[in-house]
């Protein structure tokens, strides 16, 4: 037999409160680092470098997502911004994958298009996901400024990130939850950085 509706209705209440609970939270810990995070990325567009955006999984589907919001649109009208994901390619991602090893597809195209002045940001729900580690440290060796948006535990991905988040939260689900809102808040203060010609008031 199957759930109750009322089991059902207490779960979904629970879910809701857990993921308020942890934007709080979130917001209590990392609101300043957040805005730091966008200041570097608006100063980058607006000196005409660009930024890479990696991931697995749902984090894929979130570095998609939020390249997308830079060079289209966000929420105001400004002109596109330079914004990659670096898992939309599939014969890229195939062929190193397949002609050396999955832990090198976003370092490889890292290598290719990045340089020194370029923003890295790499999402990794548990901070361990090897292709994201690799992106990061070779951009960190290569004068990229890196931003990491993780979970819980701190991990060797700390080591490679100029910035990171990390959602405070072990469960996957959650953390996703919080890695897009924290892209749109980025994405949104960007588009205002942007107007301003990336001056922020004290």
């Amino acid at each position: 037999m199957g759930p109750t509706k009322k089991e059902l209705l207490l779960a979904t209440e629970r879910i809701f409160q857990e993921s308020i609970e942890i934007k709080q939270s979130l917001c209590s810990t990392a609101k300043e680092k957040i805005v730091e995070i966008a200041g570097l990325v608006s100063r980058a567009f607006l000196s005409k470098h660009r930024l890479f955006i990696c991931g697995n999984g749902g984090s894929a589907a979130d570095a998609q997502h939020l390249a997308a919001e830079f060079v289209n649109r966000f929420q105001i009208e400004r002109p596109p911004l330079p914004a990659l994901a670096l898992t939309v390619d599939t014969s890229i991602l195939t062929s190193i994958a397949n002609d050396y090893d999955f832990d090198e597809i976003f370092e490889k195209q890292l290598r290719a298009l990045a340089g020194p002045g370029d923003v890295v940001l790499g999402l990794s729900t548990s901070g361990r996901s090897g292709n994201v580690l690799r992106a990061l440290k070779w951009a960190r060796e290569n004068g990229i400024v890196t931003i990491g948006l993780g979970g819980f535990a701190r991990t060797e991905m700390d080591l490679y990130c100029d910035l990171i988040v990390h959602v405070p939260s072990t469960i996957t689900a959650r953390v996703q939850e919080c890695h897009i809102m924290i892209g749109h808040i980025i994405c949104a203060h960007v588009d205002d950085m942007i107007i301003a010609g990336g001056e922020v008031s004290e």
